[in-house]
């Protein structure tokens, strides 16, 4: 149906745009509308025509599809092949071992996923919007969805825009654009032709699906609905963007490869050399079989699992909700974060920070009042008096007070309450006479009220406007003449924050006799100033601590804005950034670059303003080709593409469902600060994997090594499978689950971040594992041939099972951390991996000294000297191995992220 309608809406797409520039008699002409309206008849004809107005939305994934996608990975088809080969060897617990890991880590895996995307479900809004039309000449309100193109919409204050169209009537229209285009600022709407190249944003004859009437009235026309809207080009851009899959999803793939490769080669050739050497056929069969299970490194998969799960969950307690469970760990690469301005790193509501008087500025703060100059008195009550914004519940505490008007009525209004100004009790002291509404022609607001035995009349507009009509100002002396070295300070102070992206509105009065005045345009002039009042979009508290964190890290952070980039240069000094000119990019010089040569540009640029969801994706992608891991952090539909491109996306407002649809990560409390804690525990993740990844291959490969010598030398088979498939279950169970929650965090965000090229197993990982399976299968081999030359095959085969086994439940005390040694860590203090390992043991122990599992494993008792012997031995070797580490991990650095 979608695809009919938009067949038969061909043509009128192909003419949609450029509306914006066309003069209105030819706009009714090409729509085949009028100021009055489609008939009820014509707007059913089209919406069978065009199709509803709605987006279309991509079919989501079941939960069953959900669960099976929990085995589509290379290393998963291996650990279903060891299962196979167990069945085959009648190794059926070994074979029910192996398939409850798998299930079990896919269960998990679904778990957390799932419940991740019922969380965001739970997130959506369930209310229809509804708009006002006018149909048969007459207004009616229907469901946004039944809008046509050619419907006329009535728009005010408080409405969401539900499709887009020209502007036809305006009275003190704005809009908010901030989640379309990032633009901070509400934009003033006019009637009139717009040059027909100009952005989204400078479109100011034009409203767009999605945005909120901040202020005023008006009608438009309705040019486009649905996916034809500047939001439906957006989605339509989100499909285009392919999703990758992350660094670990990578890193597991050829994993997998390598290991079923090796492993299969090592184990035939052993097989074949084995049955050349005269080994028998069936053992040295069910022998190399036995070495391909365990070899199987199936505690990698639920250690990874657990270390992502442990890592989302420590996310979610800093209000970080991750949809995707591999994407926390991507977290810890992260060399870039291309934050939005609007509502990440501010909090996208006004508000007055700033008071600048001839007694001097005053920076807002919490304050109750009690220490301010009158001239901020007079200015935060003339923003009151001057405006027909209101309390809707007074006497309401600071922060549960609700005020209805303009975003920058309602910062003005919570600034006389912060002043401690009652706005409502101060207005019905003073009844209004007469009052001049703000225009954008006049560009101020004039009120008279009734003061006493007289009338006042309270101005508030733009300053270059007030500044003509005043002839004195409020001093510490009182009023003085504008004129002289202090009134040209003040204005010097004003145009200062102008240019620093404030809005700065112009507070002044006038004591006017007790008859009024007749026309208060004549008599807004001789006028004193009270002061000027600087609104702006406040900081997020925790910002410049967090930035400050991202820069010890060896982060680089990037704004990208739709804004001017001088309101974005302020908000970026007062986090800490210094941004110099040559450090900007704005969107039409983007428009006009190559690929190549943005990305060029990405090595030097800081701040990008003005810039399209196109320009944000271009910017994202350039950064990707240049090796940078790119977190982008954006809260508006405009961010939707580069939050999916990017290789961690987050969404930092739950209301935009196009940005939260698309990101890995969704912030709960919208903070930039909780991004940052969440990088801290991706390079968390990161360790642990590598800490359980080594702690498994290098114990398997010591085995390996142990199995093939032996074979060369002609000597009798190290173990026998069920002994070894016992080695493999101490090494690959409780111990490697407990290593993952570990959570050493010191000076992991004082470092840069890996080489975004390094692998799990890096340059060093592979020397010390090399040096590992050296020393540690060296060792097992000189202890089994030793106890070859003193006790039997069945005893000696014992105590090399046990020496196997201790050695893993020692070596994972030192895997514990990459910086500090086994001894100077306090061993104990993991209790998880503590009582892990005592569990473990008992299993050793009972292995060799309960009847039923030595009857199963071949064992026999050890007496007080061997087991002396095996833990010696292994004391010995896992000292060795723990100097071996510190050597080749804190030499290069303090952690062994940092190494490439």
């Amino acid at each position: 149906m979608q695809r009919a309608a938009r067949d038969r809406r061909a043509d009128f797409v192909a003419m949609r745009t450029p509306w914006h520039a066309i003069a209105l008699p030819e706009l009714f002409s090409q729509v085949k509308s009028s100021a009055e309206g489609l008939s009820q008849t014509e707007a059913e004809k089209r919406l069978s025509q065009f199709g509803p107005n709605v987006l279309p939305e991509e079919r989501g994934h079941s939960a069953l599809w959900l669960f099976v996608m929990q085995f589509a990975s290379p290393l998963m088809y291996i650990m279903i092949a060891a299962t196979a080969v167990s069945f085959v060897l009648g190794n059926t617990t070994e074979a029910i071992f192996i398939f409850v890991v798998m299930t079990s880590n896919a269960i998990v895996g679904f778990y957390q996923e799932h419940k991740a995307n019922q969380s965001l479900k739970m997130l959506k809004s369930v209310l229809k919007l509804s708009a006002r039309v006018l149909r048969d000449s007459k207004e009616a309100q229907i469901e946004a969805v039944r809008i046509v193109p050619g419907d006329i919409i009535v728009l005010r204050a408080g409405d969401e825009v539900p499709a887009d169209g020209r502007v036809l009537q305006a009275k003190d229209f704005r809009v908010s654009e901030a989640t379309l285009t990032g633009e901070s600022q509400p934009v003033l709407k006019v009637v009139g032709v717009v040059d027909e190249k100009s952005e989204v944003g400078d479109r100011t004859n034009m409203v767009f699906m999605g945005t909120i009437v901040e202020s005023g009235s008006a009608t438009a026309i309705v040019t486009a609905t649905g996916a034809d809207t500047e939001y439906g080009d957006i989605v339509a851009l989100l499909k285009e963007t392919p999703e990758e899959n992350t660094p670990l999803q990578k890193m597991v793939v050829w994993l997998s490869k390598f290991i079923g490769l090796f492993i299969t080669v090592v184990v035939t050739f052993i097989a074949l050399q084995g049955y050349l050497a005269g080994h028998d056929f069936k053992t040295i069969f069910e022998s190399a079989l036995a070495l391909f299970v365990s070899a199987i490194p199936e505690g990698l998969l639920p250690g990874i699992t657990i270390v992502l799960v442990l890592g989302m969950r420590r996310i979610l307690h800093e209000r970080g909700l991750v949809r995707r469970l591999a994407a926390t760990e991507t977290l810890g690469g992260v060399t870039v974060i291309c934050t939005d301005k609007t509502g990440t790193l501010t909090l996208g509501n006004m508000a007055a920070s700033i008071v600048l008087t001839g007694e001097g500025p005053h920076i807002f703060e919490q304050t109750d009042g009690t220490a301010l100059s009158e001239s901020v008195r007079m200015s935060a009550k003339i923003a009151v008096m001057a405006t027909d914004a209101f309390v809707e519940n007074p006497g309401a505490s600071y922060d549960q007070i609700v005020i209805r008007g303009s975003m920058t009525e309602q910062a003005l209004l919570k600034m006389a309450v912060r002043s401690g100004i009652d706005p409502y009790a101060i207005t019905q002291e003073e009844h209004v006479v007469d009052s001049l509404l703000f225009s954008s022609d006049r560009k101020y607001a004039a009120w008279l009220r009734k003061a006493g035995t007289g009338n006042v009349l309270y101005v508030l507009g733009a300053p270059e406007v007030i500044v003509e009509r005043v002839t004195s100002f409020m001093t510490p002396k009182g009023e003085q003449k504008a004129e002289g070295a202090a009134y040209k300070a003040l204005l010097a102070q004003k145009d200062g924050l102008v240019a620093k992206g404030y809005r700065v509105v112009a507070c002044a009065y006038k004591t006017v006799g007790e008859n009024g005045a007749q026309d208060l345009e004549k008599a807004s002039h001789h006028l004193t100033l009270a002061g000027f009042i600087a609104i702006s979009d406040p900081v997020r508290s925790d910002v410049p601590a967090a930035f400050e964190k991202t820069k010890r890290a060896g982060i680089r952070t990037v704004i990208i804005t739709g804004d001017h980039y001088k309101t974005a240069v302020s908000v970026a000094e007062k986090i800490g950034m210094h941004i110099h000119k040559d450090a900007v990019l704005e969107g039409h010089q983007i428009e006009a670059m190559s690929d190549k040569e943005l990305q060029e540009k990405t090595r030097t640029i800081l701040l990008y303003a003005r810039v399209s969801p196109r320009h944000k994706l271009r910017i994202v992608q350039a950064l990707q080709r240049e090796g940078e891991v790119v977190a982008m952090l954006g809260d508006g539909v405009n961010d939707a593409p580069a939050l999916k491109t990017a290789d961690i996306g987050v969404a930092v407002d739950t209301r935009v469902s196009a940005a939260r649809e698309v990101a890995d990560i969704v912030l709960l409390d919208g903070g930039f600060g909780t991004i940052i804690r969440a990088i801290e525990q991706g390079r968390i993740i990161f360790q642990n994997i590598r800490k359980v990844f080594l702690y498994l291959i290098t114990q398997d490969f010591s085995q390996f090594f142990v199995f093939i010598t032996a074979i060369f030398l002609g000597l009798p088979l190290p173990v026998i499978a069920a002994q070894l498939l016992l080695v493999n279950l101490v090494e690959s169970g409780l111990p490697d689950l407990a290593l993952t929650t570990e959570q050493e965090k010191e000076g992991i965000m004082d470092e840069p971040p890996r080489n975004p090229k390094e692998s799990i197993l890096n340059q060093v990982s592979r020397w010390w594992m090399l040096s590992v399976f050296l020393i540690s299968g060296g060792i097992a081999l000189i202890f089994y041939i030793t106890s070859l030359q003193f006790f039997d095959i069945e005893t000696t085969r014992t105590m090399l099972m046990v020496f196997l086994c201790v050695e893993s439940l020692l070596l994972v005390f030192s895997m514990r951390s990459f910086a500090r040694g086994i001894i100077r860590h306090d061993i104990f203090s993991n209790r998880i991996l503590t009582w892990a390992v005592i569990v473990s043991s008992i299993l050793v122990l009972a292995s060799v000294y309960m009847p039923s599992l030595q009857h199963i494993l071949q064992t026999v008792p050890l007496s007080g000297g061997q087991w002396v012997a095996i833990i010696v031995a292994n004391v010995c070797e896992i000292l060795l191995i723990d100097r071996l580490k510190l050597h080749f991990f804190r030499s290069r650095s303090t952690t062994v992220m940092q190494v490439a």
